[in-house]
């Protein structure tokens, strides 16, 4: 206990700023960035644990009358961080690439970040326009940079994965106690008396992407870890209560993601490893816990627990399910898909009338506030499609850049799962596969959703920097 002293002061700081921030915001923020520093100090993972914590609320710190999430400030702290730990290499300019930019998605980004500052000159807001740079750069710069810098040993990502794991099924409890006592927006009703949960992200859909790209990551531990991976009771809990979580936010997208993920997964399975394990080890946490819960959820629907006089006729978690499939081949006859439909429209307009550098990055949501179409009930905060808002807001470029990012993700992750030995490394394929999982929910899910915002991408972020240390390994493993 004298050797973890540290971590222990650090930890108890920030979870002491965290019980603060609701009643006392600046004194909670001060102790989180506090105990944060004390943290990374002592332990980069730790330090990388507290980002992944804090992003997924919306504590703020007023700075020039301008609002800097805290998980933003824990970013730059950790970004210097690494800077001054390398700041010889990184003077003498040698490094810089190997350091901050991902190899394996390296093009694809620098396009994507080159368009961005192209779109300055013709944005429609260039405050936005910044904001969503520097957000971009924390996302798929420092953050993947910092977790890569933990290197291949074991222990310092088993604390990332558990602060993930963590919060994600805190936030999953929180909002399958959200839906029970219907404690939200009356246009979230669903069941008649309950709402869709959307536990600390303000909206389902967003909340659910969350949930659902954490899921691969408990599967893999679960399914393909070491064997104190597999028998950790913690990491069962954990996966049962994002299951849930994913179901309570009655996001069409976070179902498709997850179904979607857990078959691919299962294909890598079969393709590298053979039938072997796979109706034991990945059926039952990855088909039968998520059955589980969508029949309690089910269930639990037909119950007035919120004693509410609201009685709306909303859609019931079996009808939601099946209208996912009805609204494909009637999407006029769905009121969501409808929406969906005319944002879509929306953002194709946007590209025909800006096809070389956009409406600015970020600047559709201002865009379809200017050219709203007839029929929108609310004017979205994106485009509901990765590449039609890329392409609305960086051009017909912005769309390649998409499919190209893309696919150096899935490439270099399924090459990992093909390539690196699972005797004696279990937790090195686990995270290979697990990260291709979670790599597969995000693209699913973003033909329908835009989920690149604070706290909802840090699965994917942790994904990315395992795409680099998969990468690097292999590659040292067949020199």
């Amino acid at each position: 206990m004298r050797d973890r002293a540290p971590l222990l002061g650090g930890i108890f700081l920030v979870a002491v700023g965290m019980a603060l921030e609701t009643g006392h915001p600046l004194l909670g923020a001060v102790l989180i960035l506090a105990g944060g520093i004390w943290l990374i100090r002592e332990s980069l993972a730790w330090g990388a644990a507290v980002y992944i914590v804090t992003a997924p609320f919306p504590w703020q710190i007023l700075f020039h009358h301008h609002r800097i999430a805290v998980s933003d400030v824990v970013a730059m702290i950790l970004g210097l961080w690494l800077f001054w730990r390398h700041r010889k290499r990184l003077l003498s300019g040698t490094t810089w690439g190997k350091l901050w930019i991902p190899p394996y998605y390296r093009s694809p980004l620098l396009l994507l970040l080159g368009l961005a500052v192209l779109s300055l000159g013709v944005s429609l807001s260039r405050t936005t326009t910044v904001i969503k740079i520097l957000e971009y750069l924390e996302f798929f710069v420092v953050m993947p940079a910092v977790l890569r810098a933990l290197g291949s040993e074991r222990r310092p990502w088993q604390v990332v994965l558990w602060a993930l794991f963590g919060v994600a099924g805190v936030l999953a409890l929180d909002g399958v106690y959200q839906f029970l006592f219907q404690l939200g927006p009356i246009a979230n009703v669903v069941d008649v008396h309950h709402v869709r949960a959307d536990a600390t992200f303000g909206q389902p859909n967003a909340f659910g992407g969350f949930e659902a790209d954490t899921f691969p990551l408990i599967l893999a531990w679960i399914a393909a870890g070491p064997p104190a991976w597999r028998k950790n009771v913690w990491a069962w809990v954990a996966l049962t209560a994002v299951a849930l979580g994913v179901i309570s936010s009655f996001s069409r997208g976070a179902w498709v993601a997850d179904a979607g993920a857990v078959f691919f997964m299962g294909v890598a399975w079969i393709l590298t490893r053979g039938w072997s394990g796979i109706g034991r080890r990945v059926v039952i946490p990855g088909i039968l816990i998520p059955v589980a819960a969508f029949l309690a959820i089910d269930l639990l629907g037909k119950t007035n627990l919120s004693h509410s006089a609201v009685s709306l006729s909303y859609q019931s978690t079996l009808e939601r399910l099946t209208s996912s499939v009805t609204a494909v081949f009637n999407p006029n006859g769905h009121y969501d898909t409808h929406q969906r439909l005319l944002i879509w429209q929306t953002a194709i307009r946007a590209i025909i009338h800006h096809p070389i550098l956009g409406v600015g990055l970020g600047g559709f949501q201002r865009y379809i506030t200017l050219h709203r179409p007839p029929g929108l009930a609310a004017i979205p905060p994106m485009a509901h499609d990765l590449y039609l808002e890329w392409g609305a807001d960086l051009g017909g470029l912005g769309i390649l850049a998409g499919i190209w990012i893309e696919w150096r993700w899935i490439r270099t992750l399924i090459q990992g799962v093909r390539r690196l030995p699972t005797a004696g490394t279990e937790w090195r394929w686990a995270l290979a596969w697990g990260g291709f999982g979670t790599t597969v929910a995000f693209i699913v899910q973003n033909w329908v959703d835009f989920l690149i915002d604070h706290g909802v991408i840090v699965p994917l972020i942790v994904a990315l920097a395992i795409g680099w240390l998969v990468s690097e390994s292999w590659r040292e493993d067949r020199g």
